[in-house]
């Protein structure tokens, strides 16, 4: 929340700076923290781009590899279950 803050408030600062009626001198006015600005915004905007693209696949792996091990487990239980009955099936016909 911070860090969009600043980089809200740094977005601001250049769009103050913006030249309105094309006045190359109203540039001149900010001159390093100007440039500091814009290309902290670029360089930041870069990296939200590839931190973005790495979560995705990030989470695609994730996904993957649970839903395999998901996908292992029910196989086990189902050859567990095809080959010894259930415990609770055998508690019920006791009971009844």
């Amino acid at each position: 929340m911070i860090e969009s803050l600043a980089k809200g408030g740094m977005g601001v600062l250049l769009i103050a700076a913006t030249p309105i009626g094309g006045d190359p001198s109203a540039w001149a006015q900010w001159g390093l923290a100007g440039l500091v600005v814009g290309y902290t915004l670029y360089r930041d905007w870069q990296r939200e781009k590839r931190m973005s693209v790495a979560l995705e696949k990030h989470q695609a792996w994730v996904q993957q590899t649970l839903l395999g091990a998901l996908e292992r487990s029910s196989l086990a239980m189902e050859r567990i279950t095809a080959v010894r009955s259930c415990p609770l099936d055998r508690e019920r016909r006791h009971d009844a």
